[in-house]
């Protein structure tokens, strides 16, 4: 996973990575979906606002990029996940 320039690989790392974060409320603006090269997987784009910490602060653009790669029928894991913070929009 890359999160603001910083890569963290492995389950427990990127779990710890996310918890690390605090109460965070996400709110989806735009969300472009894509079929892969593979079949069997799906490219997702998703732009909205984030708040993290205190949920009255003024929230945070972001843009997220993710891959998600089927392992049987409506199961899916997270191959590639990208996320920045947009600021001075």
């Amino acid at each position: 996973m890359t999160f603001e320039g910083g890569q963290v690989s492995g389950q427990q790392a990127i779990m710890q990575k996310l918890t690390s974060l605090g109460a965070v409320k996400h709110t989806p603006k735009t969300m472009d979906i894509q079929p892969s090269v593979d079949p069997n997987s799906l490219l997702i784009f998703v732009t909205g606002t984030i708040s993290i910490g205190d949920p009255n602060a003024n929230p945070l653009h972001f843009s997220e990029f993710f891959h998600l790669v089927s392992t049987g029928p409506g199961q899916y894991y997270v191959h590639n996940d990208i996320f920045r913070l947009n600021y001075g929009l």
